[in-house]
């Protein structure tokens, strides 16, 4: 088992610099109409200050095959990795968004003060619907620079579709950082990146979600 999270946490960081380096320059926003978004990211932890990631694991570990399809990796790992370099992650609460899910959330704080967000959200047999991530202006910024975004949320969207899928969402995404809302899908799964609404853009989202998730029953009076 400790070969296997050896190996998890490595694939995940080759699925998060992959996203990273691909990432082009993302083009103006261009604000569209705004459905009801999702509560999910709401901070339930209290962000951590930037650390710098543990030493480097070991150089052989047995290879580990990402998912072809949906979420590429397991929520327990993809938290996993964060933790390790530096989030702090909340404890499991009930999801406000679909009846039998629950949600983590893990922050950072980076150099710069920007909060980074990442969040899981699982079913009872605790397998992925629903995955987020943000980055929030420093405080007194009104506008967030989707520059300052993407690294981040594309990083994220290497690690949850892995390194062979992520090129194409991460271009996408570099030309809708900022949008009000624009979404696509890719292998099964719904992507969305939206802001906090038309008029706040000091925070810049990025959203998986599945189909099973999406057609969850709301909890009573969500």
């Amino acid at each position: 088992m400790r070969f296997r999270s050896t190996a998890v946490l490595l694939a995940l960081a080759a699925a998060l610099v992959t996203g990273c380096a691909t990432s082009p320059t993302p083009a103006p926003a261009s604000p569209t109409a705004i459905p009801n978004l999702p509560t999910e990211a709401s901070p339930a932890v209290t962000p951590a200050a930037t650390t710098p990631p543990p030493s480097a694991a070991p150089s052989s570990s047995p290879e580990v095959t990402p998912n072809p399809v949906g979420f590429a990796f397991a929520a327990e790992d993809v938290l996993a990795y964060y933790a390790s370099v530096g989030y702090a992650c909340s404890d499991a609460r009930p999801s406000t968004e679909a009846v039998g899910y629950a949600v983590r959330t893990c922050q950072l704080v980076d150099k710069a003060g920007r909060t980074l967000t990442v969040g899981f959200v699982t079913d009872p047999a605790g397998a992925l619907g629903n995955a987020f991530a943000s980055v929030q202006a420093v405080e007194g910024e009104d506008v967030l620079d989707p520059v300052d975004a993407l690294d981040p949320l594309s990083g994220y969207l290497g690690a949850m579709l892995g390194s062979d899928r992520a090129d194409a969402p991460v271009e996408w995404l570099a030309g809708h950082l900022g949008d009000t809302y624009a979404e696509t899908s890719e292998g099964g799964l719904r992507i969305a990146t939206y802001t906090a609404s038309a008029e706040d853009h000091a925070t810049i989202y990025v959203e998986l979600a599945s189909r099973a998730y999406l057609e969850a029953p709301r909890p009573s009076g969500g």
